[in-house]
């Protein structure tokens, strides 16, 4: 009998209590873990905001401080895409091991490349020959048209459309309610306010808001 594993959920806050729960929600013929821990960066008051979720899940170390078990398979549940990546460099250079979640509702179509660390919520679609990079977080109710490709650490918030032959770079972020239509592209590190329209192409390291998407100055922001 092989030894089970333990899920090490990166990140408390609220991506990461979902995760918890469509993790212990996992049919068991269909998962690799018994148990569900958490790591974060503040450990006492993310501790008590669980509890009231009614998450039971326990916060066992900062991820400062996080030495991976033999055991142990991790997810990275944090939402902004630069701090998301770090995380990850760091973890790995300590030996940790990362798995895909796909929630039970997610549509996968034919020919779709995935990495690994890449997290499916409800109701999300890849249609066909979808390529996503490893920790690329596809957030409730959102499709990825066909031949499209996302890059390494990118964040897709919910309910967004991106089309076929699209190109979303390297640990850019999406925000809800976005669509990206046909043979756009968003470079490297860009950000997609929410509700934008992308036409046709966002460049590196800028931030780009409205219907049709326009450019403003990138701000600093905050995501949980």
């Amino acid at each position: 009998m092989s030894l089970r594993k333990r899920l090490v959920i990166v990140g408390a806050g609220v991506l990461g209590k979902q995760v918890w729960c469509w993790a212990n929600d996992t049919p068991c013929n269909s998962k690799d873990w018994d148990s569900v821990v958490f790591i974060n960066d503040e450990i006492e008051n993310a501790q008590k905001e669980l509890y009231n979720s009614n998450i039971p899940g326990l916060i066992i170390s900062t991820i400062d401080d996080y030495a991976p078990q033999c055991n142990d398979v991790c997810i990275c549940a944090i939402v902004q895409p630069k701090r998301k990546l770090n995380v990850v460099e760091q973890l790995e250079k300590e030996g940790a091991e990362f798995i895909n979640i796909f929630h039970p509702t997610a549509i996968i179509g034919k020919g779709c490349r995935l990495g690994t660390g890449i997290i499916l919520c409800p109701y999300t679609v890849l249609t066909v020959n979808v390529t996503l990079g490893s920790h690329v977080i596809v957030d409730i109710a959102s499709s990825i048209g066909h031949d499209s490709k996302i890059g390494e650490g990118v964040t897709i918030d919910s309910h967004c459309d991106i089309t076929g032959y699209c190109e979303i770079q390297r640990g850019s972020f999406i925000g809800a309610g976005t669509s990206v239509l046909p043979n756009s592209i968003v470079e490297e590190n860009a950000e997609v306010c929410a509700g934008s329209v992308v036409l046709k192409k966002v460049r590196a390291n800028r931030m780009v808001i409205g219907n049709p998407a326009y450019y403003v100055d990138k701000k600093v922001l905050e995501y949980k």
